[in-house]
């Protein structure tokens, strides 16, 4: 069956649903309302018998029979057109008084319909009977035995029996007009939502066929859907920038490794045209690896740099001092930058505990180290300091070395950039590549800065309570 979108939505659904309880309280209400009304009314009419009859009883009491046929004239001669009294001789059944046949008498409590055939014999019946529709009297009548005499007092209880009617009439035309009503609201309340969705899905698709440029729409009103459309853009602009670097290695690839490959064909092909030396055949094999293991060394620092992107690596977190991250590294490398006539300071390191995976951690310093101390022209000086900044901790790693102009700040995180100097160094240009992708899987931030003169790296890191917080806000 085909229905519009709107009335497929959520929104629609959960508005029809709150109509179904609402419409259920409505009924609830109503029916409430009537038994209790019904109740109240047949209560009103009884009490007003009673006191009818408790009237003629206390007559005949203080009277005898005299006072009893005097109290009913009375009460038949001023009673309202609704209301009738009869008395008849219980002997033989004789009417005595009354504006009601005497064959109606009942003993105790009735209440029954009475038809055209009784009317004949009361005027006032017929007149009350006129009065309704369908020409009907409910009668709701009390008979008692008072000395030699049947007593009979009635109401016509068809008010009783009209305002039930309107009571349930009123139970379904409000039953009918809030479920209108709330199909008609739930359309309208469905329609924004439905429209949203529609466009998320219109720009999904246009992303789909390969625009990872486009965004979801996010309005101002910050509900779920927008909370929505928020995190997959976040998604997106990952997937962009993943796929962007793909392409990038992909170029890369392509061009800084075509040159050693074809390097190392062509001195094979050298190698094989004419008869070599056992020495000299031993020095072309040994080139031969060393610029297979430079290539392989470049797959397996891509291949550690995908896995490190991918999370996985998360599994090892734990919490850990990144200074004696940063001093065991430093003791290491301090008579490697000796030996290169280098002055590795790291005095000034300032405990903080982060969440993290230590090894990765000290990879990373190891980079930053390994590329200061390859690009500074000896004597250089090389200062690593940690301190902490509003539960983020920081770590500068800066020489004075010629430093990165600041158009190629940015791109030295790239993968397989290298600057023009550093073409003629051993390197795959992949080294700080690695830094960035250690950095963003620990939630932190990396940036080249102008130490002037040489060259700043920074790295902050979120501290393990902030860490912590986050995480459960967004368990939350």
């Amino acid at each position: 069956m085909f229905r519009p979108e709107p009335f497929r939505s959520t929104s629609f659904r959960v508005a029809l649903l709150y109509t179904v309880f609402f419409l259920g309280s409505v009924l609830a209400i109503l029916g409430i309302t009537y038994v209790a009304a019904s109740s109240e009314m047949a209560g009103i009419l009884r009490s007003a018998v009673s006191d009818d009859m408790r009237i003629l009883r206390q007559a005949f009491h203080a009277g005898g029979e005299g006072a009893l046929l005097e109290r009913m004239d009375d009460l038949t001669e001023s009673a309202s057109e609704d209301r009738f009294f009869m008395m008849r001789q219980s002997s033989d059944g004789a009417a005595i008084a009354g504006n009601m046949p005497p064959d109606l008498w009942r003993d105790g409590w009735t209440d029954e319909k009475l038809s055209q055939n009784t009317f004949d014999g009361s005027e006032d019946l017929k007149r009350a009977a006129s009065r309704n529709s369908d020409g009907e009297v409910l009668l709701l009548g009390l008979g008692e035995r008072i000395g030699p005499f049947d007593v009979m007092i009635g109401r016509n209880s068809h008010v009783l029996d009209e305002t039930q009617e309107i009571i349930l009439s009123a139970m379904l035309w409000g039953a009918l007009v809030t479920t209108l009503l709330a199909l008609v609201g739930g359309f309208i309340v469905s329609v924004g939502p439905t429209r949203r969705v529609d466009e998320i899905a219109a720009t999904t698709r246009r992303i789909v066929e390969g625009r990872l440029d486009l965004r979801l729409p996010v309005s101002k009103r910050r509900d779920e859907l927008d909370r929505l459309a928020t995190d997959i853009n976040t998604m997106l602009a990952r997937i962009e920038t993943l796929l962007s670097s793909l392409k990038q290695v992909s170029a890369d690839i392509a061009h800084d490794l075509r040159t050693p490959l074809a390097r190392l064909r062509q001195k094979l092909e050298v190698v094989r045209r004419q008869p070599r030396s056992p020495d000299e055949y031993e020095t072309a094999i040994d080139a031969a690896i060393e610029e297979s293991d430079a290539a392989i060394e470049t797959f397996n620092a891509l291949l550690r740099i995908a896995q490190i992107e991918a999370g996985t690596r998360k599994s090892r977190f734990r919490r850990l001092d990144l200074a004696n991250v940063v001093r065991k590294t430093c003791d290491i490398y301090g008579e490697v930058a000796a030996d290169e006539e280098h002055e590795l300071i790291w005095k000034h390191l300032e405990p903080g505990e982060i969440e993290g995976d230590e090894e990765l951690l000290t990879q990373a310093v190891a980079n930053l180290l390994e590329n200061a101390i390859r690009h500074v022209p000896a004597p250089g000086r090389i200062e690593v300091a940690v301190s902490i900044q509003n539960e983020r901790i920081r770590l500068d790693i800066a020489d004075d070395g010629p430093g990165v102009s600041e158009n190629e700040r940015e791109r030295i995180f790239e993968r397989l950039y290298r600057l023009d100097r550093s073409r003629t160094t051993p390197g795959s240009g992949l080294g700080l590549s690695l830094v960035a992708a250690i950095v963003e899987l620990h939630s932190g931030t990396v940036e080249a800065l102008d130490n002037a003169p040489g060259l700043r790296i920074r790295i902050e890191l979120p501290t393990a309570h902030a860490a912590l917080s986050t995480q459960n806000y967004e368990t939350v």
